[in-house]
């Protein structure tokens, strides 16, 4: 009756493991096909859609663990092959994705990609075998029988990628914001030296700053800092698009266009789903079986 039990709960546990993920992939097929593409420039706050060309974010370009190629995500598994009696497979021993920030560019303007908690897919993925844990330009057999795989994923630069996620726009703070800041920055710099400070704005030669002549100390202090802000580059709106804390909007990155990205999530639903019913039915034979 043990044995039976446990064939229950893990038919049990597979049917909704199953039947949620395959829920989780058609409603990302229903998002994919239904959210329109917007442009960077002029896109709304939220929830987006973007298509554009991969490139270098405010970090220079990565090496992917692997291979050591230049690129700007990656992705790898490192396998090993275990076998003992008649039972033999590949368990996962190391596996590392990057987090670092990359830019999308769709001729509209930049957005910065944060890549951690996405589900990406890209085109760009190689699998090979070796001797080692990690991989060596050096081959040769393994005495000992022991073999490893590596799969290695990554996202170029100039590869065209379809991204959905949360953007946002973070915009600099207004002219006479950063003249106040400036201003209040210059007179903390002044009070520093209180003997300079005396000396440039007392007027009456008491060794005091009264009121007035701290009207005057403040009216030099504007001026500076008037300088000092039309000096500076202007800042422009910076845009990021990553992970939205809503289950009902997946933040996916891909190397693909949309309507094959649609399709292989169309796919997974129905794998899933049949695996569901599969593990469904066994359940119910296995009760009418007690």
């Amino acid at each position: 009756m043990q044995t039976d039990y446990l064939a229950l709960t893990i038919c049990g546990l597979i049917a909704l493991v199953s039947a949620i993920a395959s829920i989780k992939s058609l409603m990302a097929a229903r998002i994919i096909e239904d959210t329109p593409t917007s442009k960077i420039r002029s896109a709304h706050q939220g929830y987006v859609e973007l298509i554009g060309f991969a490139k270098v974010g405010p970090e220079a370009l990565l090496l992917s663990g692997l291979s050591k190629t230049p690129c700007l995500w990656f992705r790898y598994n490192i396998e090993r092959y275990e076998s003992s009696g008649k039972n033999s497979s590949w368990r996962s021993i190391e596996k590392h994705t990057s987090t670092q920030a990359f830019t999308l560019n769709d001729g509209s303007g930049d957005c910065y990609v944060m890549p951690s908690r996405a589900d990406v897919s890209t085109q760009r993925k190689r699998t090979w075998q070796g001797n080692s844990r990690h991989p060596s330009r050096t081959g040769g057999m393994n005495l000992f029988g022991k073999r490893y795989r590596y799969t290695e994923e990554m996202l170029c630069t100039d590869d065209l990628l379809y991204i959905i996620g949360l953007f946002e726009t973070r915009h600099p703070p207004n002219p006479n914001a950063a003249r106040d800041a400036e201003m209040a920055k210059v007179l903390n710099e002044w009070k520093q030296d209180y003997d300079k400070l005396t000396a440039r704005f007392d007027r009456n030669g008491d060794g005091e700053i009264d009121l007035q002549e701290w009207e005057l100390a403040r009216a030099e202090a504007l001026r500076k800092a008037e300088r000092n802000v039309s000096k500076q580059a202007p800042l422009n709106p910076v845009h990021t698009i990553s992970y939205s804390p809503s289950r009902r909007q997946p933040y996916i990155i891909a190397s693909s266009e949309p309507e094959s990205l649609s399709k292989r999530y169309r796919w997974q639903a129905f794998g899933m789903l049949l695996v569901s019913l599969g593990s469904a039915t066994a359940l119910v034979w296995l009760i009418v079986q007690q």
